[in-house]
């Protein structure tokens, strides 16, 4: 199918209007939100374009000549594509969107957009290999993009489905949803002629750079959502769906409520671990083996581990906690211990293994790991209760896990952010299952509610605050930049030249005020930054000795016309009349100087001027050092910080792995820097494109850090920066993949 028609689409906005769907007070805001949408992902998909022909252009230099064609080729056809290919994803998400506000209802015998059904060995035959790898790979990105998001879903979901006229709205056909923006990218990319390793390349760009951006992209949306007034307040009660079945379930993995398939993951986790135990020599019956007596029944378990929950001792290491329950039974002697049942032993172990996991995970700030490890016998007790907290992804266990771990990757790494609201919420709900927590599995459930509820608001205001943090930065970037393109215009005029020294401190001290409000309005008032530059050559020409009579008599008939203009410009910028009347004098007393100077004389003397602002000077200082090059010099050349001589921050970095992941991080991660004495988390929140300046936000929105783009690589580079990957991934999904892989090995026997 070829793409060149789609080149100029023009994309409508929906003006659908079902019934039932209109928003409190009136107003609906359908086209807005689609606005949104695309004016926050224009940019990121700019950048994800990039990569694709940074990369492809990387693997085209392969020794393989097959290899080299493959990519060399795709780089090409993505090159002429790509503004098909942005304007075809904006249509699939438009056409989500229409499909959504009409109701259309989705056909029950089709998976959803993105979901991958269970297939058997029949099926297999029926599909084709390559488009089951891409659906595999869409299916992937859109799961991964439901857990990264999971609170600002949760707002969105609920404001979209009133919009909609809906009771509830999953978050699988949320139109602007992981599921449907993936799927409208593999939609768009469905019909190139790409090798499919080119494609699944693609795809995975599109995850590192598009699909773990879009938490401010549904940030946006939600409060367009609220300004609308729709659903400004949440309802306390989430609505939560089941991840889709998969045809061979293991732990961890979503599975339908299906309790031999929960028993399926359960014992297969059992012979998992007792294979381990067999590799590491360790008892079958661990601290409990073979004790007298008969077995603590499940409720005489449950019941020991209450009660140590409410003494708060905390659980010790796996082995000392099945020691004590054994000593714990109702009916057993001093010095004596009753034996678990396997099944229960079995469950405390596992569970051991996955807490160890979140105690050695370097991303969660000690304070908040050491809240989260409270939780290990109350955890022990939703697992021997409820089987399928090993096989269901959305738990409400592992889900309010998931919820208070990301919320605790972002405070201070040292202190745990104690002082934090986040914190003090977090342990609000650790202590509140410690108290309340029996044998009511549906506690978790309230308490996520309240939790994502609570958070959902915290996001909010911190994304008000991250707002003006990047506003700031931005108007204080503008007007360095704006200075040092003064310090250009400045510099360039008077490069050799006999200028006195009072016109010189009047162009660097206040009318370089008039020419960087010009500057910052010449997008709108583009005559106004023209005449400022014309006021200041005509200043220099009425200060240089006249060449002849002809010359003086013009210059003359031009200083009232110039020194009202003069006037005119310093008003403007309201300095204080008694320094412009100074001012004009000075400038006065250069013109009388000047013209009394015969044409054969030689130019005033130069001497050092102050230049009271010291951005200024130091840009002016950076400039003169290339004369007599400043005429070679580019807007790029002006953009770019001052390279240091003497250890200061780095100069230019060659274009290595350090470089790249600087380069191509993408807005929203977490980054964790060694700042000598301390370390700090930051929220990559703005790049500049101008400068290469990256601004990080904390966990309030306040900036953290701001670093070039050459500094950040070279942190990566030096071991002071990490990115906090795993912060963004769920914590209790990694957990799980750790005790997979513990249990499967390799593992080394002990001597």
């Amino acid at each position: 199918m070829a793409t060149e028609d789609r080149r100029n689409v023009e994309l409508p906005a929906s003006q659908a209007k079902p019934e039932g769907s209109h928003a409190p007070g009136g107003r609906r805001p359908t086209v807005e939100l689609l606005a949104i949408f695309r004016r926050e992902t224009e940019d990121v998909l700019g950048r994800l374009f990039a990569v694709i022909d940074d990369e492809l252009f990387k693997r085209s230099n392969s020794e393989s000549l097959t290899q080299q064609t493959l990519f060399f080729e795709a780089m090409r056809r993505i090159r002429m594509e790509s503004a098909a290919l942005r304007a075809s994803f904006h249509q699939g998400v438009e056409a989500a969107f229409e499909a959504f506000l009409k109701g259309a209802a989705q056909d029950s015998r089709r998976a959803a957009p993105g979901e991958v059904r269970p297939v058997d060995m029949g099926d297999l035959a029926l599909v084709e290999n390559e488009r089951l790898e891409e659906e595999v790979a869409v299916a992937a990105m859109a799961e991964k993009g439901d857990s990264l998001f999971q609170s600002q879903l949760f707002g969105l979901n609920q404001r979209l489905a009133v919009l909609a006229g809906r009771d509830t709205l999953e978050t699988k056909d949320n139109p602007f949803g992981p599921r449907a923006v993936c799927e409208a990218f593999a939609a768009a990319v469905r019909p190139l002629r790409l090798d499919l390793t080119v494609k699944l390349l693609i795809f995975k760009l599109f995850d590192q750079v598009v699909l773990r951006a879009l938490g401010g992209v549904y940030e946006a949306l939600n409060e367009c959502l609220i300004g609308a007034g729709v659903l400004p307040a949440l309802p306390k009660k989430i609505k939560r769906g089941h991840t889709a079945g998969r045809p061979s379930p293991e732990a961890g993995e979503g599975v339908d409520d299906d309790p031999g398939a929960y028993l399926e993951v359960f014992q297969g986790l059992r012979r998992l671990l007792e294979g381990w135990r067999a590799h590491m020599g360790l008892a079958s019956g661990g601290a409990s083996a073979d004790p007298p007596g008969p077995a603590l029944a499940t409720e005489e378990v449950l019941g020991i581990l209450s009660a140590l929950q409410a003494s708060r001792e905390g659980a010790p290491d796996a082995e000392g906690l099945k020691a004590v329950i054994a000593r714990r039974g109702p009916d057993a002697q001093p010095g004596e211990a009753r034996a678990l049942a396997r099944a229960d032993e079995d469950i405390i172990d596992m569970v051991a293994l996955i807490f160890d996991f979140i105690l050695e995970d370097h991303d969660l700030p000690d304070a908040v790991k050491g809240l989260i490890a409270r939780l290990q016998i109350p955890v022990v007790k939703v697992a021997i209760l409820e089987k399928s907290f090993f096989a269901r992804k959305n738990h409400p266990v592992r889900l309010l896990l998931n919820a208070l771990a990301q919320a605790g990757a972002g405070l201070d790494p040292v202190e745990g952010g104690i002082d934090s609201p986040v914190f003090k919420k977090i342990e609000t709900i650790v202590n509140r299952i410690l108290d309340e927590f029996d044998q009511n599995v549906e506690l978790f459930s309230d308490l996520l509610d309240e939790f994502m509820a609570f958070m959902d608001k915290e996001i909010q205001r911190s994304r008000v605050a991250e707002e003006r943090t990047r506003q700031v930065t931005q108007s204080k970037e503008q007007l360095r930049l704006a200075k040092r393109k003064i310090a250009y215009e400045i510099a360039i005029r008077l490069q050799n030249k006999g200028i006195p020294a009072p016109v010189r401190s009047f162009l660097y001290n206040t009318w370089k005020d008039v020419l960087v409000l010009a500057y910052l309005r010449r997008d709108k008032q583009p005559a106004e930054w023209e005449n400022a530059l014309t006021v200041m050559d005509k200043l220099l020409w009425t200060v240089t000795p006249p060449a002849d009579a002809a010359a003086r008599k013009a210059i003359i008939q031009v200083i009232p016309k110039l020194l009202k203009a003069i006037r005119a410009g310093l008003e403007s910028i309201s300095l204080d009349p008694q320094a412009v009347a100074n001012a004009l004098k000075d400038l006065e007393a250069s013109h009388v100087a000047c013209l009394s100077l015969r044409p054969a004389e030689a130019p005033v003397e130069e001497r050092a001027v102050e230049i009271r602002d010291p951005e200024l000077a130091q840009a002016i200082e950076d400039i003169q050092s290339n004369l007599p090059d400043i005429e070679n010099l580019t807007v790029s050349d002006l953009a770019a910080e001052p390279k240091p001589s003497d250890g200061g921050e780095p100069g230019f970095l060659v274009e290595d792995e350090h470089m790249f992941r600087a380069r191509e991080l993408p807005i929203g991660a977490w980054v964790e820097f060694d700042e000598g004495h301390k370390r700090v988390r930051g929220k990559l929140s703005w790049k500049s494109q101008v400068t290469s300046t990256y601004v990080f936000v904390n966990r309030k929105g306040a900036k953290a850090l701001e670093i070039s783009l050459n500094a950040l690589a070279a942190k990566f580079a030096a071991g002071q920066a990490r990115i906090l990957e795993e912060a963004a991934a769920p914590l209790m999904d990694r957990a799980f993949g750790a005790l997979l892989a513990k249990l499967r090995g390799p593992v080394v026997k002990p001597a």
